[in-house]
């Protein structure tokens, strides 16, 4: 049981209280050694079951910012390239307004279509101006949860630097009666 890794026993810590269980009811005919590696076994086990839920808890949290932030970040480029290929159109429209300018004082008998096509023209300009309006203030919106997901991250990871100096101390807990069990094993063979 004490051979697999500890984040292992992090995970299936209620095969390692059975484990802990079955060890301590065979206390009462323990030699010195088996004793000091059964106080070896028990600390490991206060350990992980004060401090295993914690460094679980904050290695995904750790996860899941990670995975919004990639969320934002790649929302922020969609964003800016449906602006870039909106601006086209909006120049394309501009483009297209001007030439219709040039030919209506060209051609005054045509005038009432070409009248037309320009109220339509500036209809379209409408809509994708609106639409810039509201794509710029979805990337403001964006932008601003951005930095509030950068806020969010420094307790994150000045928490992360406390689960990592836990998981460390349970890593040499775990060492320790992992060594002691060698100990154990062959002190006791002939």
């Amino acid at each position: 049981m004490l051979t697999i890794s500890t984040e292992d026993l992090m995970e299936d810590f209620g095969e390692f209280l059975e484990f802990v269980k079955e060890l301590n009811d065979y206390c009462w005919r323990l030699t010195k050694e088996e004793k000091r590696f059964l106080d070896s076994v028990l600390r490991l086990e206060r350990e992980l079951k004060d401090s295993a839920s914690f460094v679980i808890v904050v290695e995904n949290v750790k996860e899941c910012h990670s995975e919004v932030t990639e969320a934002v970040d790649s929302q922020i480029e969609i964003t800016k390239e449906t602006m870039g290929m909106q601006e086209e159109i909006l120049g394309i429209c501009f483009n297209e307004e001007r030439r219709v300018d040039d030919r209506l004082t060209m051609l005054n008998k045509e005038m009432k279509p070409l009248l037309k096509r320009k109220r339509a023209l500036q209809g379209e300009i409408r809509d994708d101006v609106t639409k810039l309006i509201s794509r710029r203030h979805s990337l403001v919106d964006l932008l601003d949860k951005q930095g509030e997901l950068r806020e969010d991250l420094k307790p994150i990871e000045e928490t992360m630097v406390k689960a990592k100096r836990v998981k460390r101390a349970l890593e040499e807990i775990h060492r320790i009666a992992v060594a002691d069990a060698g100990e154990l094993g062959s002190s006791t063979m002939p």
